[in-house]
């Protein structure tokens, strides 16, 4: 029997005697809706969603930053140049300013999307735990980064997280956390040599040569996953196309090193031939690397077309050289993941770092070709630290 035939049985016969009966039945027939209405409605509807792990990754990155500008320009009017700053033209702070200016408004979330930050909204995302040396965007804020060697060491601790969530982040915000983290990584190196400090140790980890597929399709000179051969543009934006041009630059690469050893002095010499060996052991993990994915890399060539400087100016022809490879490993970032994508974001850093030693700075975007006059204004609001 069903509790509408319960209000409503006897009341034919008896509506005077039981009508105290069936007021009292639909009193608890209003309770029983109003406790299942409670029920249905979700308790945390009021709450924000979690924010996906990309946008905490680029909020977090963003807050850190800011705090970062705001401590070198405090530091700019406060911190002589010292002998080797006044060597160099200062103490390398307006340098600093600008790129961390430049990166900030790069990181902004994009036009029409509400700013958020997991690290300042309560109910937004859980921070995810720091790894390790690194610093979380509210303690990048402290009245302690205002000295140079705790700048110095926020700033590469700042480098170090954007790299680790790099790897973990969605494609196009890997790349521009690499980027970042990567420009973060050198400059935190510049300013440590301008000062006379440590340079902070954060040399990217040898990644493991990868396990080759058990098995891969017949791989034709073009097929589907073939790599364009060398010197052949494509407009692909594929894993393919990814791993057949860091193959190519590297190629290139090793041809390059080994002509310029016959073109400079003892000391460059020397350090040519080290990095030499590094491009020789960054193809063969290129080449592991199509392994893994079945890709067709492009074949090692008999020579290459250098810079018509390259005479003249062997190692600033090197250091441009090695920045253009920039954009073949950040791609690489993009269209990857895994262990393969690690390998990618160390290749990065490794590559930045040979450029700015041959002379060639990599900017606030190493591998991306981001205008810096386009990009949106940062806020006036702009937190204190």
């Amino acid at each position: 029997m069903t509790l509408w035939s319960v209000v409503n049985h006897g009341t034919a016969e008896k509506p005077r005697s039981h009508g105290w009966t069936r007021a009292l039945l639909l009193a608890l027939l209003a309770v029983l809706v109003v406790g299942v209405g409670a029920v249905l409605v979700p308790r945390d509807a009021g709450k924000p969603q979690a924010l996906p792990f990309s946008e905490t990754a680029r909020s977090e990155a963003l807050s850190a930053t800011e705090a970062l500008l705001d401590s070198a320009s405090l530091l700019e009017g406060t911190t002589p140049g010292g002998a080797a700053g006044e060597a160099s033209g200062g103490s390398g702070l307006p340098d600093s300013v600008t790129l961390l200016t430049n990166q900030a408004r790069a990181l902004l979330p994009p036009s029409g999307q509400p700013a958020s930050s997991a690290s300042r909204t309560p109910g937004g995302a859980s921070p995810k735990p720091p790894s390790p040396g690194s610093v979380s965007p509210s303690s990048a804020a402290t009245p302690d980064t205002t000295t140079p060697t705790a700048f110095v060491s926020a700033l590469s601790s700042s480098a170090s997280r954007r790299l680790a969530d790099a790897a973990q982040a969605d494609g196009g915000t890997a790349r521009l956390l690499a980027a970042v983290g990567t420009s973060q990584l050198l400059e935190s190196s510049r300013l440590a040599t301008i000062w006379g400090l440590p340079v902070p140790e954060a040399t990217p980890g040898a990644t493991p040569a990868p396990t080759p597929a058990p098995s891969c399709p017949a791989l034709p000179g073009m097929s589907a996953t073939a790599a364009p051969p060398p010197g052949t543009a494509s407009s692909r934006a594929d894993l393919p196309a990814a791993v057949g041009a860091v193959v190519s630059s590297e190629q290139e690469a090793i041809y390059a090193y080994q002509v310029a050893l016959t073109k400079l002095d003892a000391k460059a010499s020397a350090t040519a031939a080290t990095w030499l060996a590094r491009h020789q052991e960054l193809l063969r993990g290129a080449e592991a690397q199509g392994r893994l994915h079945c890709v067709a890399t492009p074949p090692r060539e008999a020579g290459y077309r250098l810079p018509a400087s390259f005479a003249a100016k062997p190692g600033a022809a090197l250091g441009g050289m090695e920045a253009s490879s920039l954009t073949a490993y950040a791609d690489l970032v993009a269209l990857s993941d895994g262990e393969t994508r690690q390998w990618a974001i160390d290749g990065l850093v490794d590559a930045a770092k040979r450029s700015q030693a041959w002379g060639t700075p990599v900017g606030p975007f190493p591998g991306l070709s981001i205008d810096s006059a386009a990009l949106p204004p940062l806020p006036s609001s702009t937190p204190a630290p």
